[in-house]
């Protein structure tokens, strides 16, 4: 382990706060790297080296004697049976040689937490690594992916389906913060520290052994690969993921306020198809945004499947055709109409009900639409038009109130 400035400074710190001594910490080429008196940092401690090769304290007792070290104890530092660096007490000798074996305990104690503070942080990068490049899709060999799969104990074998859930205003409410005069750098820590125990707080709704994996994606996603049992039914496999989605999101609405909404994907049994399920949930995410749901699988859409891939140029384009552009109150009442028409799937009852309206209004309301655009929403070839217009206005007027 190679010991961090601002490890050792740190611990530096600490130890003197005990003894209340000049402490100075020296690396594995006898560089001072932290010292109650910053002058020192940067300097060669001659003192220091002879203690690494030699592996033994070193007491000093003429301030000349080495180059670059006054009077004082000197000990290895080791981790894991190795010595990384060397920790020396300025003082009178017989002063603080008593102190020394205490001071070397509690370095040694300090540096292990941080030590495996550090394997922790790099095991979890490492893990959010190799499932990010799962859900690219983009590795050679399946055999030597499978097998680091297995050192991260996680079996790319198992069928699963991806959720990709969005925390609303998180960004908004950051933005506040940030831009505030008196944001500093601990705005971001709290903003990181927030997002983790939102990580911890889904983590939590699964079992501990489970073969569920959650990471953050993005400053206000966290993707979801869920394991699923192929040999359930599709509504068998769907009511569990419900289940599972309502709890978090209701965790995280009673814990932090934030609504949150998400996306579903289909099931794949190929770790190679993960993607798929992946690109899937987010396209449901999205349209679930719009539409204003807290969740929508991707097997729900309809010409929503593949309508965000056109620009949103081309779909303004078709609805300003079919939809024409007025902004009158009578334009709005006919997209309310419309939408609720198309909602009751075309029942004139049912749609009249939604609307809080007489069936003969519905009908004249329907009638307006025909002559205003063209398309008669009672005929299912010009029905078939109108649909694809109000679906393609969801999706820009949608996209324009999330920014994007």
């Amino acid at each position: 382990m190679v010991i961090s400035p601002k490890t050792a400074q740190s611990i530096v710190e600490e130890t003197v706060k005990i003894i209340n001594r000049n402490i100075n910490f020296m690396d594995e080429q006898a560089q001072i790297i932290a010292s109650i008196d910053p002058n020192r940092i940067g300097d060669f401690h001659e003192g220091a080296w002879t203690v690494l090769k030699t592996k033994e304290p070193l007491i000093i007792q003429e301030e000349n004697e080495f180059e670059g070290a006054k009077r004082g104890v000197n000990l290895p530092v080791e981790l894991n049976d190795q010595i990384i660096g060397v920790i020396g007490i300025t003082g009178k000798p017989e002063e603080v040689v008593q102190f020394g074996e205490v001071i070397k305990r509690m370095t040694e104690i300090l540096l292990k937490e941080a030590y495996i503070e550090e394997q922790i942080e790099l095991e979890s990068r490492a893990r959010e690594s190799f499932i990010d490049e799962w859900i690219e899709g983009g590795w050679e060999n399946d055999k030597l992916f499978a097998a680091r799969g297995w050192i991260h104990k996680i079996n790319v074998h198992i069928p699963r389906a991806a959720v990709v859930l969005e925390v609303k205003n998180f960004n908004d409410i950051l933005y506040e913060n940030l831009k505030s005069y008196e944001a500093d750098v601990k705005g971001e820590l709290e903003f990181q520290r927030s997002r983790r125990e939102i990580l911890r707080m889904i983590q939590n709704q699964f079992p501990e052994q489970s073969q569920h994996i959650i990471i953050p994606s993005g400053s206000t996603r966290y993707t979801m690969l869920l394991s699923v049992d192929e040999h359930s039914s599709e509504v068998k496999r769907k009511e569990k993921i419900r289940y599972r989605l309502k709890k978090i999101q209701s965790a995280i609405k009673t814990s932090y306020k934030f609504e949150t909404t998400a996306g579903i994907g289909q099931m794949y049994i190929d770790p190679r198809n993960t993607s798929h399920s992946v690109r899937e949930a987010e396209l449901a995410l999205l349209h679930a945004t719009n539409r204003k749901h807290p969740f929508i699988f991707h097997d729900e859409l309809g010409i929503e499947s593949f309508a965000y891939d056109l620009s949103k140029e081309t779909r303004e384009a078709y609805v300003k055709k079919v939809l024409l552009t007025d902004t009158d109150i009578e334009h709005a009442q006919m997209l309310e109409t419309l939408e609720c028409f198309f909602e009751a799937n075309g029942s004139i009852t049912e749609a009249a009900e939604k609307l809080f309206i007489h069936k003969n209004t519905l009908q004249y309301r329907l009638k307006r639409i025909k002559e205003k655009t063209g398309y008669d929403p009672r005929v299912l070839s010009e029905a078939v038009m109108l649909y694809v217009a109000m679906t393609f206005y969801t999706i820009n007027n949608g996209a324009d109130r999330n920014g994007n």
